[in-house]
């Protein structure tokens, strides 16, 4: 019976040309080589199974060689080439730091290299794992490594380069490995698959790549796997068993369930991934990254993002038109938040069933209906006799979108101004963007309406959102408008339904600053939510303004605590301490 050979090392590369995934290091070596300008000592470093010890044989062989080819490439054929390949070489000597990490070990090194070699040009010292050294040991080697002999070249390779002391690596030429791509990966893997005769879905390959992190010989070793348990036809669906691999159709049926607020099918989803063996934060994180894979599918630009199939990006891509960017940011936030605090749930089940139902009917917690509209009409009555609370509204309609069709309804735009408590109608304005076109509409002698998208397309506005948002703007502006940002910080805020902003302030006199700015709120706000439909309603409290009186500057924050405790007027007079506004 013939013994069997792993794939990793049967198809280890044994020429540049078979090197996968690390060019710029193959064309500096091959350069080098061609033009004679070798260094005494390399460094290869970089992730595991991405090539650096196999680069360092090949650099070892192509060196020594007696027939160098053009191109950079051994010939193969020559008595070093002969040596190499069975292994019998006496001019290349591969040592694993890992084992022989002690000052003897260098010091035999050291001892070794005073001879030169017999046959060929260099002798060759691969040390493997070289951080694993102790620092006598590499304190021994630096004289040896700064200035060997003409005929020793020293080449280390290490996965952790920052364990290595700055005086080896300033005695070194660096090249850093880089992890293999999957489409390199795939690849590779589609060659070997032809020299084996394996029949395998290029969806299969890519799950194969993408569980290999980067790394060839893992995803060779993964290769040898599969191939045992499925031989000779390797479908998508034997990876998936055979990996644990959280199937990434679940996350495309669970996402149909958010669009439809089938909640029953969502758990049922869920309960069928923790019957097959995966915890609910890896649960978490795949549906995460799924989102992430929606959103970018939103711009055709950052398909190139997605390391995946051809056929699962237009999946993607089918789905991502169904939902909504804003849909996709309010599940990541909710999502990242029971990633956090996963691990600290007593019970983790419920906590992402929980978070599951929040995704469900987020929806509906968008458009929170306001219970007041909603009171029975004695209600009503009693409160028409009560004192009305000042109300400034104002509505606004949106700009045009990029519409690809022609069709569309024709609407003027309005603004409702104060409501006094006798209901009679004095009207203050507050002028926004689309009234200020139509002005100049009005001068050039065109169109006085305005183009708007009809109400029925009208987009929620996420309370999430919204307050990062009005969080946001409020930082933005706190250095130039202090009293501003205080006032936002302090407002009550409630998103109501059909697109309405009540925004509670204690006085009027911060009603005044806010419609200084509101032009400029407003903007902010309908970019940042890539949603311009949604109107802002002002309510003061004028009972509330008298009674209390907030300090905004640093000023009156300094009179108001005078005049809760007088002794620190004492205190800066006895002192002598004046004020810096």
């Amino acid at each position: 019976m013939q013994n069997f050979v792993v794939s990793a090392r049967k198809y280890r590369p044994v020429s540049w040309d078979d090197v996968v995934g690390q060019d710029q290091v193959v064309v500096t070596l091959k350069n080098a080589i061609r033009n004679n300008h070798l260094a005494q000592s390399f460094l290869f470093c970089g992730p595991r199974g991405v090539g650096k010890t196999t680069c360092a044989r090949i650099l070892a062989k192509t060196i020594n060689c007696e027939n160098l080819q053009a191109d950079g490439e051994a010939c193969n054929v020559c008595e070093s080439c002969r040596s190499f390949s069975e292994n019998a070489s006496f001019n290349i000597h591969e040592i694993d730091a890992a084992s022989n990490n002690s000052v003897e070990d260098i010091r035999s090194l050291t001892d070794q290299v005073r001879y030169p070699p017999q046959a060929g040009k260099y002798k060759i010292y691969i040390i493997d794992e070289v951080h694993m050294l102790s620092q006598a040991a590499f304190n021994a080697f630096l004289k040896t490594l700064e200035e060997p002999p003409h005929y020793v070249k020293f080449i280390l390779a290490t996965t952790e380069k920052h364990k290595i002391i700055p005086t080896i690596l300033s005695r070194c030429q660096i090249f850093d490995f880089n992890r293999i791509k999957i489409k390199d990966i795939v690849v590779q893997l589609k060659k070997i698959c032809a020299s084996e005769q394996v029949d395998a879905e290029e969806e299969a390959l890519h799950l194969i790549a993408q569980k290999a992190d980067g790394a060839m010989r893992d995803a060779l070793s993964i290769f040898d796997r599969i191939t045992s348990f499925s031989g000779k036809k390797i479908t998508a669906k034997d990876v998936i068993a055979n990996l644990n691999i959280l199937d990434y159709e679940y996350y495309f049926k669970i996402t149909d369930a958010f669009l439809l607020e089938d909640i029953t099918t969502c758990l049922l989803l869920f309960d069928d991934v923790v019957n097959n063996g995966f915890d609910g934060d890896t649960f978490i994180n795949g549906l995460a990254e799924h989102f992430r894979n929606l959103l970018v599918c939103k711009d055709e630009s950052m398909l190139k993002l997605l390391d995946t199939s051809d056929n699962v990006v237009e999946r993607y891509k089918t789905q991502s038109q169904l939902v909504s960017a804003s849909f996709l940011l309010s599940a990541l936030n909710i999502l990242n938040q029971a990633d956090v605090n996963y691990r600290a749930s007593k019970n983790k089940r419920l906590h992402v069933e929980l978070s599951l139902m929040k995704l469900v009917y987020i929806h509906q917690t968008i458009s929170t209906v306001n219970l007041a509209e909603k009171k029975t009409p004695d209600l009503k009555e009693k409160e028409k006799k009560q004192p009305v609370k000042q109300e400034i509204k104002t509505e606004t309609t949106t700009e045009i979108p990029v519409v690809k069709e022609p069709t569309h309804q024709k609407i003027q735009v309005k603004s409702n101004g104060i409501k006094h408590d006798d209901g009679e109608g004095e009207t203050v304005s507050i002028p926004k963007k689309s009234e200020l076109r139509t002005s100049v509409q009005k001068e050039q002698g065109k169109d006085e309406q305005v183009e708007i998208v009809d109400d029925s397309e009208m987009v929620p506005v996420l309370p999430e959102m919204f307050f990062i948002v009005w969080k946001q703007y409020a930082d933005f502006i706190r250095k130039d408008h202090q009293r501003i940002a205080i006032t936002m910080d302090h407002a009550e805020v409630t998103i109501k339904e059909n697109n309405v902003i009540e925004i509670k302030l204690d006085s009027p006199i911060e009603l005044n600053l806010i419609k200084d700015m509101l032009t400029e709120i407003r903007a902010f706000i309908a970019e940042a939510l890539e949603n311009k439909k949604f109107e802002l309603s002002f309510i003061v409290d004028p009972a509330k303004s008298e009674r209390t009186k907030r300090p905004y500057t640093t000023q009156e924050k300094y009179k108001k605590m005078e005049e809760k405790n007088p002794v620190i007027r004492e205190l800066k007079n006895t002192l002598g301490l004046e004020l810096d506004y």
